[in-house]
């Protein structure tokens, strides 16, 4: 009887976080396309030509290399056409110091990779349906983590980060004005290949790996806390912080930081995936190579652009 009693508390559970998974499935896929709509539907703002009121409020935000030359800001960057003015912060448009810039972006990594970590774990440890349900449930949640994982950062800041646009609209380049005026290196890879490189080769390996670390951990049981999984989250919400800080923010410095930390626990993923299945592995190393390409590119900008 407590064999049954055990038995029978166990799949309450087991439907409980089913239908808890589900929901969060539903709801987060609803709050990628509202938010997507809602950033397709506004309009690009510029601020127009009243030149006192722009240098009143932007006076702060204007770096040392700036200058006010007849009562205009004047600077290498800034770009005025038909009396309109717009500004482009060049060092990064954050008022926040290194440090507290840094934390919030630990603070959210931390946060975005908790929540993916446990809703992977909710798909795994479904055992009360049947195995077609499990695997669809499962082949779900591994193409939401792995094609928008930055959809739970949007969750976290409330609201579409730079990386939800380039996955939901990869043609197109975060703030491509201020991006197109940077000094890159001559080995700069063409804007074409971004999009191919991740969503065609990037991705794709990445879901053959996480399904293959997942298949031989079932069949030689699953220990918590999963450090692959665990580190395979990680990498995937500081991706997301570069993609905020680089081209949301604008901070070249500050998003080689963030990168290298990204780098870093990108290719400890590679070895945790290799010591549980050699396959695995190698499938998330395509991924390791590319990033090390993005590194390096935000490396030379960087320094580039000082």
């Amino acid at each position: 009887s407590g064999v049954s009693i055990f038995r029978s508390r166990h799949d309450k559970m087991n439907r409980l976080l089913t239908s808890s998974s589900c929901v969060l499935l539903s709801l987060l896929l609803v709050s990628a396309l509202i938010s997507y709509g809602s950033a397709a539907a506004t309009p690009q703002s510029t601020i127009k030509s009243n030149k006192s009121l722009i240098i009143t409020t932007l006076l702060e935000r204007i770096p040392l290399d700036a200058a006010v030359v007849g009562g205009e800001i004047s600077r290498r960057d800034n770009i005025a056409v038909d009396n309109t003015l717009v500004f482009c912060v060049r060092g990064g448009d954050c008022c926040d110091t290194t440090p507290i810039l840094l934390g919030k972006v630990g603070v959210g990594a931390a946060i975005e990779t908790t929540l993916m970590y446990q809703l992977l774990k909710l798909s795994i440890n479904i055992n009360f349906v049947s195995s077609l349900t499990k695997r669809i449930i499962q082949t779900t949640t591994l193409l939401l983590i792995i094609f928008a994982s930055s959809t739970f950062g949007s969750i976290v800041d409330m609201g579409l980060s730079a990386a939800s646009k380039q996955v939901l609209d990869p043609n197109s380049t975060p703030n491509p004005d201020w991006y197109s005026g940077l000094k890159k290196p001559k080995w700069n890879p063409p804007g074409w290949i971004f999009p191919i490189m991740w969503l065609i080769v990037s991705k794709p390996t990445q879901f053959i790996a996480l399904s293959k670390l997942i298949g031989t951990q079932s069949r030689n049981g699953v220990h918590y806390p999963n450090l692959p999984l665990l580190a395979y989250c990680t990498h995937l919400a500081l991706g997301d912080a570069w993609n905020k800080v680089f081209f949301g923010l604008q901070c070249t410095g500050r998003g080689l930081a963030v990168i290298l930390a990204f780098w870093s626990i990108l290719w400890t993923c590679v070895y945790l995936f290799y010591q549980v299945d050699e396959t695995a592995g190698l499938f998330l190393v395509p991924t390791g190579l590319w990033v090390t390409v993005a590194a390096a590119l935000n490396w030379s900008i960087y320094f580039q652009n000082k």
